[in-house]
């Protein structure tokens, strides 16, 4: 899937309506001769696999500013210039419900829910191949289900729509569900998904999400909701199934021409086409200051590691200087702790071709080690972690106390998916949020003074209902704090 173009067709006729005069003769035949009206298309295979590859285009959007949300808020990362503008928003715990971002993340999750929806809604009446079709409906329930994840985690209850919308009328009628009506929404598409989806893809079709993403993604949310029985049957069928593994060899994870391997589960595949399918990591997450020396463009500087994150590094972790760069500005004024994973050579700005690891298998085995754990079977929950601290040059850690154990997969998802978009969901998950960026705040104010303006509250684990959403919806309620 990875060197097709994205087509966005659903995008540009499911919101198309004709409005017919009363005139006998039509003076000027004004239906555009660019644009497939709704009514003439999702008629063959090939339609719903158009659409369908529109719905994954969008998520190329999406993750592009994906780290905005999920590593900026907390103690990895931290944006430069120091402003509460645009991604400083983030970075100080800020934003509001006016939030460009804020808006931008709801309004971006729903369109890629909308295409999953007119998919769905209309593949049945298309005469194709069964095992195919169910394919398809596999692969939308599958994005329709990680946009709620997202949702839930960023926003709380929100609106559940699984239907075509036909009319703004018809859109004023939803309001916010619960988030365990959203959970349970998000558990029922990915059972159905893992189901019908095959294990693997060859050639142009890799890259499509798979049953093993599916059950993958189910652990996780079973994890985020803390039902650990569940997570750790489910992701025991991911460990188990012998399709995904750790790679030996730190390099050979991340970087272009390296995408797809063994252990990516699900990415968001980008192509350095330019028509807008690359991406800005390498420009966001390279070293300010630095000129065009690692990137080539003018690096950006905005997604930066911080010290605390190069500190909790152990001795002889490998992870430390694979994953982070060092680089000093004027003097040792100013350092920059810059992502390895995501930084190379590019020629031009957002076409950056190395995919998102939305589900990486260290991810997964971490999320199975801290579902053992929470179930009492911590020596197992062990032997997960030591896979990945192996491949960091760590030693095997045993004997460790259940509450040890916990904390050592904490400290073992921070370092091993840093940057990856994990971090604040992680922390409010275990229920850390405040404790962990007070303490952020306090031991670093006195090294930057900016630190001094982050807003650190516990109506700040969740984002505030865009403004929008809320002037044009008299039923939305508006999230605590805002």
């Amino acid at each position: 899937m990875k060197t097709q173009y994205t087509i966005y067709l659903y995008a540009r006729f499911t919101g198309l309506f004709l409005l017919v005069s009363g005139c006998d003769e039509k003076f000027v035949d004004l239906t555009p001769q660019d644009v497939i009206p709704v009514q003439q298309y999702y008629k063959t295979e090939a339609d719903i696999r158009s659409a369908l590859t529109g719905t994954y285009g969008n998520l190329r959007g999406i993750y592009n500013s994906f780290w905005q949300y999920t590593e900026l808020p907390s103690d990895n990362t931290q944006s430069f210039p120091e402003s509460e503008s645009g991604s400083g928003e983030y970075d100080k715990l800020t934003w509001r419900s006016t939030s460009a971002g804020v808006s931008t993340a709801w309004n971006d999750a729903y369109r890629t829910i909308a295409g999953a929806n007119v998919i769905l809604a209309r593949i049945e009446s298309v005469t194709m191949d069964a095992t195919l079709k169910n394919q398809y409906i596999g692969e939308a329930k599958f994005l329709r289900a990680l946009m709620y994840f997202n949702l839930v985690r960023l926003f709380d209850g929100v609106p559940i729509i699984l239907k075509e919308i036909t009319s703004e009328a018809e859109a004023y009628t939803y309001t916010r569900n619960t988030a365990a009506e959203v959970y349970a929404q998000i558990e029922k598409d990915l059972l159905d998904a893992e189901k019908i989806l095959p294990a693997k893809y060859t050639g142009t079709n890799v890259g499509r999400a798979t049953s093993g993403a599916a059950k993958s993604l189910l652990g996780k949310v079973y994890v985020q909701e803390k039902k650990y029985a569940e997570a750790a049957a489910k992701l025991a069928e991911v460990v188990n199934s012998g399709i995904y593994r750790i790679l030996p060899n730190l390099a050979d994870v991340f970087g272009v021409g390296k995408d797809n391997n063994d252990e990516i589960v699900f990415g968001v595949q980008y192509v350095s086409s330019g028509f807008g399918e690359g991406n800005s990591y390498a420009y966001v997450f390279a070293p300010g200051n630095s000129g065009t020396q690692f990137v080539g463009v003018t690096a950006g500087g905005t997604n930066i590691g911080t010290q605390d994150l190069y500190d909790a590094f152990e001795a002889g972790d490998l992870r430390r200087d694979a994953f982070l760069g060092v680089y000093k500005f004027g003097g040792n004024a100013l350092i920059y702790y810059w992502s390895k994973k995501f930084v190379y050579k590019i020629t031009q700005l957002n076409e950056g071709e190395n995919d998102w690891p939305v589900l990486r298998y260290a991810d997964v085995v971490l999320l199975y080690a801290e579902a053992l754990n929470q179930t009492g079977k911590t020596t197992e929950a062990l032997a997960q972690i030591n896979v990945i601290r192996k491949r960091a040059g760590l030693a095997n850690l045993s004997g460790l106390s259940a509450a040890d154990t916990q904390l050592s997969v904490e400290k073992e998802r921070r370092l091993e998916l840093c940057f990856e978009g994990h971090r604040w969901h992680d922390l409010i998950r275990w229920g850390k949020d405040v404790a962990t960026m007070q303490a952020f705040k306090a031991k670093y104010s006195t090294l930057d003074v900016a630190l001094k303006n982050m807003s650190v509250a516990p109506e700040r684990k969740l984002f505030p209902i865009p403004f929008r959403e809320i002037s044009l919806n008299a039923a939305f309620t508006q999230n605590p704090g805002y």
